[in-house]
């Protein structure tokens, strides 16, 4: 599946706020996007102040990407369409998000991070599928990192 990744906008935000899941994870954190929405900011940012992009399969939305920049290395966070899990896709979104993000934000750092909690067991055995390597394990969650 080939995704193309869009600058988030509200009416994306207002239909990813619907989705739901069968899974470890129930819904997704939208909440800072809507609440910087009357801040006359230029974009909208997302949790932590990522910048959010959604992911387009034939015009329609897909999935969610996100980029937090922690110092000069960036930390991912996504959501695939619920409607999508479970199909295969997974790898693919992973692995053209990062692609998107490395010429996007002209990145150069050696690696790319993401944190996943420990029991989501479908979303570990992705990010592995797609070149994560475990980093660091707390009590509840994984540090990945992929190296490019």
């Amino acid at each position: 599946m080939k995704f193309e990744f869009v600058p988030i906008n509200l009416e994306y935000l207002e239909e990813i706020k619907n989705w739901q899941y069968d899974g470890f994870v129930k819904n997704i954190y939208l909440d800072p996007y809507f609440e910087n929405i009357n801040e006359n900011s230029s974009e909208l940012r997302g949790p932590g102040g990522c910048k959010g992009f959604a992911a387009l399969n034939k015009n329609k939305l897909a999935g969610l990407f996100e980029y937090y920049f922690k110092g000069n290395i960036i930390e991912i966070g996504l959501a695939l369409n619920p409607d999508l899990v479970g199909k295969g896709y997974g790898k693919d979104f992973v692995e053209q998000g990062i692609s998107f993000g490395i010429e996007h934000f002209n990145y150069r750092e050696e690696y790319i991070k993401l944190n996943v909690n420990i029991k989501n067991r479908a979303a570990v055995r992705v990010y592995k599928k797609a070149g994560f390597k475990e980093y660091k394990r707390e009590s509840d969650s994984i540090e990945m990192r992929i190296y490019i």
